[in-house]
C-alpha cells in the first residue's frame, strides 16, 4: 500500500524496532515528506523485513523549504510534513499529488507513544554487514545537518574518558564524524560522512558505544548491554518521558537513566 511517513533518521531507528511484521509487510510504497528521505532510502532497499517496499518518493529540499515558510518559518531549515500535524499533512499530500484516502499514513509520534507497542527488533541492526575493525569503540561525535542547540557538547573530561577506555580494553575508537575533526585519542580512526548504511554496520559489531544521543546511539543500544553504552543527553534535557525511555529499547527505563548521563562516562 501506498504509505506516508515524515520522520527524522534516529526517528526511523526507534520506529522500525516497533512497526509490526504485518505493518511492514503492507508497505508498497513509501513517500517521505521529511528532509531525510533520500538518506533513510539505503536502509530499507532490499530489506527483507519490507518485502513488498519497491518504490520510494521524497521531496526536493527546495520544495520542501518553500513549502513550510507558510506553515511555521522557524521549521524552514529542517522541514517536515507530520501526519499528526493536520495543516502540515495537507500540505505534504498535495506536495506528493496524492490523496488522503489513498495512501496509510504511518503517526510516528502516536507509534512511539503507545507504550503497548512491543520491541520487535531492529531490521536494520539484523542486517547488517560484517567490518573490518574488531574490538573497537564506535563515537559518534556530535555534528548535525540540522541547525539546532540541542546536540550535545563534548568536552575534554569525555575525551579522557574514552582515552582510558580504549587504553583499557585495547580497543579502537572509530570516530564518526560529518567534518574533519582533532580527535584527542591516541589510537583512533576518524570516519567522515560514512554512508548510513555503513554508521549501522560498524553499530551492530560494536563493542562499546560513547557519544551524543544520535541515531548511532539508538542503534547501539539495540545491540550492547548497558554498562557499554556511555551517552551524552541533550543540553536541553528537561525530564524523562516515554517517548525518550523507550528510544533505547530493549533497555528498560532503569537501564537507559543508567548510561543516559550529562557526561560521558561511569
Amino acid at each position: 500500500m501506498k504509505t506516508y511517513i515524515s520522520v527524522g533518521i534516529g526517528d526511523m531507528v526507534f520506529l522500525d524496532a516497533i512497526l509490526t511484521p504485518e505493518e511492514k509487510e503492507s508497505i508498497s510504497e513509501l513517500y517521505w515528506a521529511c528532509r531525510f528521505g533520500h538518506v533513510l532510502i539505503p536502509l530499507l532497499e532490499n530489506n527483507p523485513d519490507y518485502p513488498n517496499l519497491k518504490a520510494h518518493y521524497t521531496l526536493d529540499d527546495e520544495d520542501g523549504k518553500k513549502a513550510m515558510e507558510s506553515l511555521d518559518p522557524i521549521a524552514i531549515p529542517f522541514w517536515h510534513f507530520r501526519p499528526d500535524f493536520p495543516k502540515n499533512y495537507q500540505v505534504g499530500l498535495k506536495l506528493f499529488g496524492l490523496k488522503e484516502d489513498e495512501v496509510q499514513a504511518i503517526n510516528a509520534v502516536g507509534c512511539f507513544e503507545d507504550t503497548t507497542r512491543p520491541y520487535v527488533g531492529s531490521s536494520f541492526i539484523k542486517n547488517a554487514n560484517p567490518v573490518d575493525f574488531d574490538n573497537y569503540i564506535l563515537f559518534h561525535y556530535p555534528t548535525s545537518t540540522r541547525p539546532r542547540s540541542d546536540i550535545a557538547s563534548i568536552t575534554m573530561d569525555d575525551w579522557q574518558f574514552v582515552e582510558n577506555l580504549s587504553k583499557e580494553k585495547g580497543a579502537k575508537v572509530i570516530v564518526i564524524s560529518d567534518k574533519e575533526i582533532d580527535v584527542p585519542v591516541t589510537d583512533h580512526k576518524l570516519l567522515v560522512k560514512p554512508s548510513i548504511k555503513y554508521i549501522v554496520d560498524l553499530a551492530a559489531s560494536c563493542d562499546y558505544y560513547a557519544g551524543c544521543d544520535s541515531f548511532g546511539a539508538h542503534l547501539a543500544a539495540k545491540v550492547l548491554p548497558k554498562d557499554r553504552l556511555f551517552i551524552k543527553l541533550s543540553p536541553n534535557f528537561t525530564g524523562w518521558n516515554d517517548w525518550l525511555l523507550r528510544a533505547f529499547l530493549p533497555h528498560p527505563p532503569e537501564d537507559v537513566k543508567e548510561f543516559y548521563k550529562s557526561h560521558i562516562g561511569k
